[in-house]
């Protein structure tokens, strides 16, 4: 299997910074830039060594839109755009851009600085649409006060549920994820005696646990992203954090890594559209997605031959 990117399987960190770029209009895509976003893991890496103790992680994603021009005709089997969703009731909007960075660890001033240097360097063909920095909220709670990505795969299931394997062999090592950004109407969300509360995420607060079938609405949000096919549970890792500021904007940015782009399309509908059932997820109801982006990571070898092409 060749090697992914840093930042794709390992624990939740500390800190996180995501940034989505746009490509300038009219620039051309060259050798430069090729060589230029092969060498992103290296620098890393790099800083991971000078500062053991960080742990920085991260990896560069590439939109579809911008794939061609820079690997030419080959591709992830499934590599396509944000899904618009057909009945949505809820906002999922597609954020155009063509690059993202995800940078994680234990220090948000290395995670600056690193972020800095990427986006000065890459100013001569792609601007900066969206960033934001991200923090790890107790243990690994939303600010909603329950914990995210609780029914995360564990130990090597990340592995296979978030990397492209044999089914896709010229992109193994490879991710394919999802980006999006939720603004949480946290006053109207603070108003909701807790057992309301739990009734919208579908576990309890303090404890974690998920409801019994018999207390758990259809509408809950653990209702609506729980999909079975072929008698197994669809599955996404997932790395979101959330962000904000004491009086100000504040949520969650989600971030999904996944074998295949399905997974995340079937939840999102099931959030958004009413489906066969007629419900959505009423946690949508005291938050909502203001950006949304999908990208393909590919492995290390995959990135590093850009600078051969």
């Amino acid at each position: 299997m060749p090697i992914p990117q840093s930042g794709i399987l390992p624990a939740a960190s500390a800190h996180g910074l995501f940034v989505m770029l746009r490509r300038r209009l009219g620039r051309r895509i060259d050798d430069a830039l090729r060589s230029m976003l092969a060498a992103i893991p290296d620098r890393i890496d790099n800083v991971a060594l000078e500062a053991p103790e960080t742990l920085t992680l991260g990896v560069v994603g590439i939109g579809a839109n911008t794939w061609a021009d820079l690997f030419g005709e080959a591709r992830p089997q499934w590599l396509r755009g944000f899904p618009r969703i057909s009945g949505a009731i809820h906002p999922a909007p597609s954020t155009d851009v063509d690059l993202l960075l995800h940078l994680r660890g234990e220090r948000c001033d290395l995670l600056y600085e690193l972020g800095e240097r990427l986006v000065v360097d890459l100013a001569e063909w792609f601007d900066p649409v969206e960033t934001t920095a991200c923090f790890r909220y107790r243990e690994g709670r939303d600010l909603t006060g329950f914990v995210e990505g609780t029914e995360n795969p564990v130990g090597d299931e990340r592995a296979t549920v978030a990397l492209v394997g044999e089914e896709d062999a010229a992109w193994a090592g490879g991710s394919y994820v999802h980006i999006q950004r939720y603004v949480h109407r946290m006053n109207e969300w603070q108003k909701l005696p807790v057992k309301q509360q739990e009734a919208v995420i579908g576990r309890t607060k303090e404890s974690d646990e998920e409801l019994s079938d018999d207390d758990k609405p259809l509408t809950a949000h653990v209702r609506r992203v729980e999909i079975e096919q072929d008698g197994e549970e669809l599955e996404i890792l997932r790395q979101s954090m959330p962000y904000g500021t004491p009086g100000g904007e504040k949520g969650l940015l989600f971030a999904s890594y996944c074998k295949t782009p399905v997974n995340f399309e079937k939840m999102l509908a099931r959030m958004v559209s009413p489906t066969a059932d007629g419900r959505v997820d009423h946690l949508l109801n005291y938050t909502r997605a203001v950006s949304g982006a999908a990208f393909f990571v590919p492995s290390r070898e995959a990135l590093a031959s850009l600078a051969k092409s």
